[in-house]
């Protein structure tokens, strides 16, 4: 890097040596804070241009020590990380950290990340949540109550800020859901990112509150899968690095970053001269041209395939709504004609208990207009005629008593039997009529 030289070092090289002489005699402290400076300036020029390319961190906490195993494991941690190498990335590894071997991996990770294009934070293992934050549970971790989480696990959105030094980064979080000895009150095993992510990251979780507790674990063994399966790819890209590593959209993303190709980048050219240079550019053009169309390509069936999906999907759920829609429409009309049936019934049973009140409002109203012939008392009969009406009551098989004359209880028993079969009023005393009827022609 050049400086152009300040106005008070114009002159030779016995002018600039005499007067960093006298500088260094009259102020010897800022004359050793210039040499700092400038030994700074060095070496952050280096440290960007060693920065400048594409840094990744792969922590993979499986064997944890009071917690149940993660399901996810270290083989598919070590099958990213070697996909991202394959993509060109500088990697920071660390299977089964502890809480201080992944802290000091982090702040490698952050020196590294400094200035760089592009920057990965791959977690995988335990993740909880609290306060607003997700954090990452090292193998050692040990918790007694919520904010413990503070110095015994890594938070995401720390993390996210140190990725937010480079150009573009990117965390990715495949969560587990641990289970504790004894309930911590606060947590969630779903993910939480309420702070904003610097403008140019993005975090992704595998799980969110879509997802069931139940599902957490196997979402995450799907979400890595997919990550390394699609970074395997010829031509991998962010956006797809972020839609596979949330499970499509049941996880959880906080942030947007532009697109970026992850395809390896191509090797800086080495010197060569004018008359070979200007071919070969032209060539490289052409290429990446032709690369450019094939991935414009590559996008426009990919983005065709997406929509045919989506199409597919709609006219499948819009299926699914008409069936259920008939379905729905056959069940009310069978509950219409059931209440249909039931009404008819009941008008039929109301018909019927009218016809009936009819009859019996008749039988009442004949009854009422029906005159009532007072009995005839004993004392208006004479002996022979108590005894004809005894005689006949026999005959009739009613009176079973002797042929006394007395009217007595057998023989008012068998006139009210023979009452009955007349269907009249059974009193056991005799109108005029009836004693007429039973003894036609007799007086006394």
């Amino acid at each position: 890097m050049h400086f152009g030289q300040p106005s008070g070092f114009a002159g030779g090289s016995s002018v600039r040596k005499s007067t960093l002489a006298e500088l260094g005699r009259m102020h010897p402290i800022l004359f050793l804070g210039s040499i700092v400076f400038a030994l700074s300036l060095l070496l952050m020029s280096g440290v960007t241009a060693r920065a400048a390319g594409r840094v990744a961190l792969v922590l993979t906490a499986e064997d944890y020590q009071k917690l149940p195993k993660s399901s996810i494991g270290t083989k598919r941690g070590a099958e990213i990380a070697e996909a991202l190498k394959a993509r060109g990335f500088e990697l920071i590894v660390s299977p089964n950290p502890s809480n201080a071997t992944a802290r000091a991996s982090l702040r490698d990770f952050a020196a590294k990340a400094e200035g760089a294009d592009l920057a990965f934070v791959v977690l995988i293992g335990h993740g909880v949540a609290w306060g607003g934050q997700t954090f990452f549970l090292a193998t050692n971790t040990e918790l007694g109550r919520a904010t413990d989480l503070l110095s015994r696990a890594l938070s995401t959105t720390n993390i996210a800020q140190i990725v937010g030094r480079a150009q573009t980064g990117g965390v990715f979080f495949f969560m587990t859901s641990p289970t504790f000895e004894s309930p911590i009150e606060g947590l969630d095993p779903r993910p939480q990112f309420t702070s904003e992510a610097p403008k140019n990251t993005v975090a992704v979780f595998s799980s969110s509150a879509r997802i069931p507790v139940s599902r957490i674990d196997a979402a995450g063994e799907q979400a890595a899968e997919a990550l390394t399966k699609m970074l395997q790819q010829p031509s991998p890209s962010l956006s797809e690095a972020v839609k596979v590593a949330s499970n499509g959209s049941m996880g959880a993303v906080f942030g947007r970053v532009d697109e970026i190709s992850l395809a390896k980048p191509a090797p800086a050219p080495a010197a060569q001269s004018v008359a070979s240079t200007a071919p070969q550019a032209a060539a490289a053009q052409r290429s990446e041209e032709i690369e450019g169309k094939l991935e414009a390509e590559r996008r426009a069936r990919e983005q065709a395939e997406t929509r045919a999906r989506d199409e597919q999907l709609r006219a499948e759920r819009a299926q699914a709504e008409v069936l259920k829609a008939q379905a729905d429409a056959k069940k009310a009309q069978a509950d219409v004609e059931r209440a249909q049936a039931d009404a008819e019934k009941a008008k039929q049973e109301a018909k019927r208990v009218e016809a009936q009140a009819q009859i019996a409002a008749t039988q009442v109203e004949g009854l009422r207009h029906v005159p009532v012939a007072a009995p005839i008392e004993d004392t208006q009969l004479g002996q022979k005629q108590r005894r004809l009406i005894q005689q006949r009551l026999r005959e009739l098989g009613l009176y079973t008593g002797p042929i006394d004359a007395i009217m007595g209880p057998l023989t008012r028993e068998a006139i009210m039997g023979y009452q009955k079969s007349r269907s009249a009023a059974v009193t056991g005393y005799l109108t005029p009529e009836q004693f007429d009827a039973l003894l036609p022609n007799q007086t006394e």
